[in-house]
């Protein structure tokens, strides 16, 4: 049964952020070329950035959870 449950598990911030990545990219290629690959990045970097920092922030907050 922990195996079975272990599939079901939320996947780790840094991969669903890669995977966000490639859709944001894949559509803004389609609409503004190249450039959107760059503006995916952007928003990767801003994504990565807001949760490392609520992150830092709750385990000041509650250092025994985080």
């Amino acid at each position: 049964m922990m195996v079975q449950a272990h599939w079901f598990r939320e996947p780790r911030p840094i991969v669903r952020s890669m995977i966000g990545l490639i859709m944001i990219a894949a559509v803004l290629c389609l609409f503004l070329g190249p450039i959107g690959i760059l503006y995916a990045l952007g928003f990767e970097v801003l994504y990565l950035l807001t949760y490392l920092l609520t992150m830092a922030l709750a385990s000041l907050l509650d250092p025994d959870i985080y």
